[in-house]
């Protein structure tokens, strides 16, 4: 478990994400989980949110381990991994 690096994620992605969605992304276990809010689109949004953080990640030139993310909704959820 790399607790104290998925912490430092966690707050990088905090800082880039767009405002929107920037208190509603945490860590469950070795997972970030982004929770999209209200009646969003959640298409849309998860478009926005996977370009957002595989642009993020990519430029974070020591990665240290492969980085999982789940996008969510009230009744969708879909799940994605960055490779070291």
């Amino acid at each position: 478990m790399n607790t104290p690096y998925l912490n430092r994620v966690l707050i990088y992605l905090q800082q880039e994400l767009p405002e929107i969605y920037r208190e509603h992304i945490t860590l469950t276990g070795e997972k970030l989980v982004v929770f999209i809010p209200g009646t969003t689109d959640f298409n849309k949004a998860y478009e926005i949110l996977y370009q957002t953080i595989v642009s993020c990640i990519n430029r974070v030139r020591n990665r240290e381990i492969d980085l999982e993310f789940t996008i969510k909704s009230k009744v969708q959820e879909r799940d994605f991994k960055v490779f070291k």
